[in-house]
């Protein structure tokens, strides 16, 4: 049992490690880190696509020709150029499709509690104010979209780096309490 919890010992201290040099590069270079993986995700994409394409190629005689195989194949090509020549690009995506949803929701809030206003209730401003304030917020997403991943990623990088060195200090105090 004991050379049980040695062996998850030394994997966990180099996984902690890991997350811990992760977590850093996800800090203080997010841009970076977010395009690198962007753009690791295109070279993926371009490799599905070169998979697809040798898959139909080989098999196009024996099946009648898999057309679902080749459109595959083209659909990752287009994919992964797109992603790896415009990684910002596709980054961005995500925090304006959120973005656009936030403001919509801002806006149905705020129609909620003019609404409030008008049947006579005597709480609609602190409504009003936080409707609008997801309103800019949604906003912010939607024409700060590069930004507003960059401060999730450092976020997200903080909690790697967090968990990483967390785990480096628990098993350090595991060790000595094992001595």
């Amino acid at each position: 049992m004991k050379n049980h919890f040695e062996k998850f010992s030394k994997n966990n201290i180099l996984l902690s490690i890991v997350m811990l040099i992760l977590g850093l590069l996800l800090v203080i270079w997010p841009g970076t880190t977010l395009e690198v993986a962007a753009k690791i995700l295109g070279v993926a994409l371009l490799v599905g696509a070169v998979i697809s394409f040798v898959s139909w190629f080989r098999d196009r005689h024996q099946s009648g020709g898999d057309y679902t195989t080749l459109a595959i194949g083209i659909l990752c090509l287009i994919m992964g150029v797109v992603v790896f020549v415009a990684p910002r690009g596709v980054i961005s995506l995500l925090p304006k499709i959120v973005g656009a949803a936030i403001v919509v929701n801002g806006v149905l809030n705020l129609a909620q509690a003019l609404e409030m206003r008008k049947m006579g209730g005597m709480n609609w401003v602190g409504p009003v104010v936080l409707a609008a304030l997801t309103v800019v917020a949604g906003l912010f997403l939607i024409f700060f979209a590069f930004s507003a991943m960059k401060v999730a990623v450092m976020v997200i990088g903080g909690i790697i780096a967090y968990n990483g060195l967390s785990n480096l200090l628990i098993e350090r105090r595991y060790r000595q309490a094992g001595k």
